[in-house]
């Protein structure tokens, strides 16, 4: 798999942690530098390939938007990170990926970086197989169903979690729920559970690789009573 190279401009140290943990975290992503100074930055893209580059715009030495004006080739794809959100119509001016306001939250950052990766990824189901495949990168990733704990809606997205992995991809949960096997259950308004492997259910909440995921009132009768048909 060809990762996507990325880069962290930012003036503010915890910023720069942040980022950098969101990226360790998705392995389509690479580190290769994260910066204080945007100065030192455009040294580094004039010499670097760089497909992703993470933009602070309020920073003292240069900010953002300026860090773009001065460097009109720019080759990789910018996702801007501020706290103000009077920027945003004018980083999309500049062509940006996405806006991200602080403090950004893991959920929308992979939207973000989404749209750079996987605009086009879908989930290709048959129901009478053990597995589905994600299409991610130009290729397709397998997926078996026994592995998948719960999946949870983020807006446009739906987020898959395994006990080690989570892979978001651009779908609706309610074609997911009408897709899945028997074992995945809805139980929320944003969450689809596989009851294979849910650990518990107490006050409730259901308990999947250490994950408490709440059971909505609307959803309680249905769940129960599929619950009921798993209880000696």
């Amino acid at each position: 798999m060809n990762k996507i190279r990325c880069i962290i401009v930012d003036d503010e140290p915890f910023a720069l942690e942040l980022l950098e943990d969101y990226i360790q975290r998705v392995v389509q992503l690479e580190l290769i530098e994260k910066f204080d100074n945007p100065l030192h930055a455009i040294s580094f893209l004039r010499e670097n390939d760089v497909d992703l580059l993470f933009l602070d715009i309020e920073m003292p030495e240069l900010n953002g938007l300026q860090f773009m004006n001065i460097q009109p080739g720019i080759t990789p794809k910018v996702i801007f990170t501020t706290a103000y959100s009077a920027y945003a119509a004018e980083s999309y001016d500049q062509h940006a990926l996405d806006y991200l306001l602080k403090p950004i939250s893991f959920e929308r950052f992979l939207i973000a970086i989404n749209k750079f990766s996987i605009p086009d990824q879908k989930v290709n189901f048959d129901a009478t197989e053990q597995s589905i495949y994600i299409k991610t990168n130009g290729g397709f990733r397998q997926l078996a169903y026994a592995d998948i704990g719960y999946i949870k809606a983020i807006k446009d997205y739906v987020m898959l979690y395994t006990a080690s992995e989570h892979f978001m991809v651009y779908h609706s949960l309610k074609k997911l729920e009408q897709a899945l096997p028997a074992s995945f259950k809805r139980i929320h308004h944003s969450f689809i559970v596989n009851l294979d492997n849910t650990q518990q259910i107490k006050h409730h909440h259901c308990y999947i690789f250490d994950d408490r995921i709440p059971i909505s009132k609307k959803y309680r009768p249905s769940v129960y009573t599929e619950i009921e048909k798993r209880t000696l």
